[in-house]
């Protein structure tokens, strides 16, 4: 009798993953700050804007278990709040770059020509200035807030994944079922949607992932710069920034969120790593 596969044999990108244990400790830690994100506020229900100027810089108690900042607010409840803006914002910036970023690259790699020459053209303007200047130079152009840094993060993230997208598509275009499909006479878009876009979406999964943790690094720069998230809207960055004059008197308040951004931003790195390798098609016998 043949034996029953179990639910790792039947997923092998996910049994690929699981064998780099590191990876899915990154995992797990991005799925907890996620869920600290989305229900830390029904559970910690203290109002993270309330001022009391009597308890400022205050001590670990069981009425605020990480202290308080300077202005008397609850760190914990700010640290929560922080959790989902600072998400948030990476995720709606990478997103949006993303779906931007993809059509971009098919476009630019499918139809070559003058539409390969304009969109390179672009997006060589943009490569030509670090990440972060970019993003600051964006937002000094724009004005600070949440929205505006949803756009620099947006605009940050559009050329590195236009041109890994374009390399993409002129590779598979070249290929022999592709080179078929055309033979058969099947139109552009179908070809674009059926076969090209999804064999390269491994890849754009893997970079979408690596592009989390420098969103959310830039936004926090950013408003650590006073460029990003307006006071008095949690932020971590803007909590590091807060706190900065008093890092050797009162290390709690720069020490919380930047343990936060840290773990946040090295468990995309590692889960990035780690989805290249299970997606690896060389490794889909192993």
């Amino acid at each position: 009798m043949k034996k029953e596969k179990t639910f790792l044999e039947k997923h092998p990108i996910l049994r690929r993953f699981m064998r780099r244990k590191i990876s899915v400790l990154a995992a797990v830690i991005l799925i907890l700050f996620v869920l600290i994100a989305i229900f830390g506020p029904m559970v910690w229900t203290v109002d993270p804007l309330k001022q009391s100027v009597m308890k400022k810089y205050g001590p670990i108690t069981l009425e605020h278990p990480l202290g308080t900042d300077n202005l008397g607010r609850d760190t914990l409840a700010r640290m929560i709040h922080g959790a989902r803006t600072s998400l948030s914002i990476s995720f709606a910036g990478v997103l949006s770059g993303a779906a931007i970023g993809i059509l971009l690259g098919v476009c630019a790699g499918y139809f070559s020509g003058w539409v390969d020459a304009v969109i390179s053209r672009f997006v060589d303007v943009l490569l030509a200035f670090p990440g972060l200047l970019l993003a600051i130079a964006i937002v000094a152009i724009l004005g600070a807030g949440s929205v505006n840094t949803v756009i620099a993060i947006t605009i940050f993230t559009i050329p590195g994944l236009t041109r890994m997208v374009r390399g993409c598509v002129i590779s598979l275009k070249n290929s022999e079922y592709v080179q078929a499909c055309y033979t058969m006479g099947e139109s552009d878009m179908r070809i674009i949607f059926t076969h090209i876009i999804p064999n390269a979406m491994s890849q754009i999964i893997v970079n979408v992932t690596l592009s989390l943790g420098s969103a959310i690094l830039t936004a926090s720069s950013l408003s650590f710069l006073g460029l990003g998230v307006t006071p008095p809207e949690a932020e971590w960055g803007a909590m590091l920034s807060g706190m900065r004059e008093v890092v050797r008197t009162y290390p709690m308040g720069v020490l919380v969120p930047g343990i936060a951004i840290t773990l946040v931003v090295m468990s995309f790195s590692i889960v990035g790593d780690g989805l290249r390798d299970a997606l690896d098609p060389k490794l889909k016998n192993n």
